[in-house]
């Protein structure tokens, strides 16, 4: 009869030692993630879109490793050349700092882009940026300005 309680009793020690370990833990129920595991907040990727007048802003993330963050640009504004192109940057303290590599009125150029995650999206910073070393950065990072009216909300489509 002894031999029966065997399993009860080391499922019991089993089950006592896993909540003892579990005791200590000071995370307050939080998972630790490495750098390619999903974060549990929500993901970064997708799109992002504003509308203002008829001038539209897209904002496409399309690849998220650690805090390296790739993906798209869209500027369609109303009357004016059209960019498209893509982008490569960082995301640091809810600031995604890119370099942003686009087409517009048939040349290639690139530029640096600033976007600040908010609760239901992101907004575009802007400043005054000079050349350096032959590539163009913002003069004073912490002068940047984050247009707050002009905040990109997250969608579920991309555009085309």
């Amino acid at each position: 009869m002894k031999t029966k309680q065997l399993p009860k009793i080391s499922f019991l020690l089993l089950a006592a030692a896993t909540l003892a370990s579990s005791c200590g833990n000071t995370n307050n129920g939080k998972i630790a993630l490495t750098s390619d595991s999903t974060s549990l907040e929500e993901p970064l990727k997708g799109c992002y879109i504003a509308v203002i007048k008829r001038d539209t802003i897209q904002l496409a993330i399309t690849d998220v490793k650690g805090d390296q963050i790739e993906g798209s640009l869209i500027y369609d504004f109303w009357e004016k050349d059209r960019s498209r192109g893509t982008f490569s940057g960082e995301y640091k303290d809810s600031v995604l700092s890119a370099n942003y590599v686009f087409n517009a009125e048939g040349t290639t150029s690139e530029r640096p882009v600033l976007f600040k995650k908010v609760a239901d999206g992101f907004v575009e910073g802007y400043g005054e940026t000079k050349t350096e070393q032959g590539k163009e950065v913002f003069s004073d990072p912490d002068a940047i300005q984050f247009e707050q009216s002009h905040a990109l909300k997250r969608t579920d489509t991309c555009l085309p």
